[in-house]
Formats: structure tokens, C-alpha cells, sequence
């Protein structure tokens, strides 16, 4: 695939906007994947199927098939440990594992068989935050603290979906999907977050989904239904987009030696009509790096 100059083509647009090419690098493997994550320690990618409850394992430079676990009915979100494993979000909690994703302990979070586990993601302070997904503003975003302690930090939830960190100030970005915007989210010592909006996507094709954040501030969304992925800038204005051969774009993460991979994961579900390319993970080359991912400190 060759490569864009960020810098280069910023000037040469497409209805608007810069477009980066995109290449299908797994056939279809999961029925919903998301939730990509690089792990810096072995160099390789995790991400998850969803609704069978299984986290996937890649190491890109080998050329092998990736590998599967298995971890329960429900895997949500993982990110990795400090101290070496993982903490994953289940279908109702959290689920502390191994390296090798064999469980360690099990932490309830709520009990509403209306709700379940979305997406999540690492604070700076060490914190996993995940999010509900439920009937209308019903959900919750959950911190993690490394002691295990369960808390709450946003009600009113719909649909929570990405988180990340930015790299330009103390807040991080949050989708709750429903409300089809990106809002800063400021966490506080206790208590609910402090939550303000940054984009309106509402006019945008799509529903705000996963969310990555590269080193300039730039918030990379996937756009569920739209078969594309678009940068908002720090400026809340969109300015690249990458189109994929499928519908139901569900997340991205930063990853490789240099952080300047853009991975994408896809889904089957709720699809009008199948294709060859649902579920399966693709590669984008921005030319512009991620941001390291936090570690849970627990």
C-alpha cells in the first residue's frame, strides 16, 4: 500500500477533506470485533469479538493467522496491567487475567440485566473506565480504581463508546453514541466527571463509535453504518476520513513500532445484507502517530 504524506496532502482534498487508503489485513474472524489495543510490550494487537466473548492476538510483523481465547460470554474492552495482564470489561464487571488471559478476579459492577459493557479504556491515573450500553439513558460510565474499587463518573447513558486520553490537555474524549458528539470528559477525584461537548457529528453519515487519538489532538471516530472512519481536529472540524468496504466500522487504535498504524476493526451484526469484509481487521497509514496506551494500575 503506498504511503501519504500527512504534511504533503493536506492541501489536496477530497470533497473537503484529506482520504487515506485502507487494506483488509485478516479475512473475517468475529462476528463483532472491537476494542483494538497495542500492546508495546511484545509489539503485537489485541482486540475482541464482542458477542462470542473471545480476545484475539496479532503480531502483524510474522505473517501468522492471529490467535483466540476464549474469557467468558461477554468481552467488552481490554486493556493491559502494569504489573503484567490485563483487566477486561465482561458483560457486568470487570475480569482481572493473566498474561495469558487466565482469570484472576472478578469484580461485579452492577446488577441490571437491561445493561451491558460497551467499550473502555485507561485514564492517566491508572483507572479503567468502561460504559453501559441499555435502554435510553439508562446506562452508566464505571471507573476502575486500582484498588478495585467500582464507581460511577457519568449517568445517563445510552450508548457509551469511545475513550481516550488527550494528548493536549487533562480531559479525555467520550462518545455516548446517542448523543451523536464527541464531549471532553474530566474526571474528578470523586464523584461524576465533568462532561462539556466538543463535535456535533450530527450531520455527519453515521453513529459515532470507537475512537482513537493521535499525537497532535486529532480524534480518529469510526462511523457505524457509514463504512468510514473521519478525524475531527483539535479544532472540532473533520479533515480526513478513510472508507472501508463495509458498513459497520466499529473502532480504531494507533499501533506498530512507531505508533503510526491506524487498526480497524468491523462488524457483522445487524448488517442489511452480508459481505466478505464484515468482521475482519484493517490497516490505515495516516502519517500521523498515536499516543502510547495508559496501562491499568491494578
Amino acid at each position: 500500500m503506498q504511503l501519504l504524506d500527512w504534511r504533503g496532502l493536506r492541501h489536496q482534498r477530497w470533497t473537503g477533506q484529506l482520504l487515506i487508503p485502507v487494506a483488509q489485513i485478516t479475512p473475517t474472524l468475529c462476528s463483532h470485533g472491537e476494542g483494538p489495543v497495542w500492546d508495546h510490550r511484545d509489539g503485537s494487537l489485541r482486540w475482541v469479538d464482542m458477542v462470542e466473548g473471545t480476545v484475539l492476538h496479532l503480531h502483524p510483523e510474522t505473517g501468522k493467522s492471529p490467535s483466540a481465547v476464549r474469557i467468558g460470554s461477554w468481552a467488552a474492552a481490554l486493556r493491559p496491567r502494569v504489573n503484567g495482564g490485563w483487566v477486561i470489561a465482561t458483560r457486568d464487571g470487570f475480569l482481572l487475567a493473566d498474561a495469558d488471559l487466565r482469570p484472576e478476579r472478578e469484580i461485579r459492577a452492577f446488577d441490571d440485566e437491561r445493561l451491558r459493557m460497551n467499550d473502555g479504556s485507561c485514564a492517566t491515573d491508572g483507572s479503567f473506565l468502561c460504559g453501559t450500553e441499555g435502554p435510553a439513558d439508562s446506562g452508566h460510565l464505571y471507573r476502575l480504581d486500582p484498588s478495585g474499587t467500582v464507581s460511577v463518573v457519568a449517568e445517563g447513558i445510552s450508548i457509551s463508546n469511545g475513550l481516550a486520553g488527550d494528548p493536549l490537555s487533562d480531559s479525555m474524549f467520550y462518545v455516548d453514541t446517542a448523543t451523536r458528539r464527541i464531549d471532553r470528559l474530566r474526571l474528578a477525584p470523586a464523584g461524576l466527571a465533568d462532561r462539556e461537548p466538543f463535535a456535533d457529528l450530527s450531520k455527519i453519515a453515521g453513529l459515532p463509535d470507537g475512537i482513537a487519538v493521535d499525537a497532535e489532538g486529532g480524534v480518529w471516530v469510526a462511523m457505524w453504518g457509514a463504512g468510514a472512519i473521519i478525524r475531527i481536529g483539535p479544532d472540532a472540524k473533520q479533515d480526513a476520513r478513510i472508507e472501508l468496504p463495509t458498513p459497520h466500522v466499529s473502532a480504531c487504535a494507533f499501533g506498530g513500532p512507531q505508533l503510526d498504524d491506524l487498526y480497524i476493526t468491523t462488524s457483522q451484526q445487524d448488517l442489511p445484507r452480508r459481505d466478505a469484509s464484515a468482521g475482519a481487521l484493517f490497516r490505515a497509514q495516516p502519517q500521523v502517530r498515536g499516543v502510547a496506551t495508559h496501562a491499568f494500575a491494578g
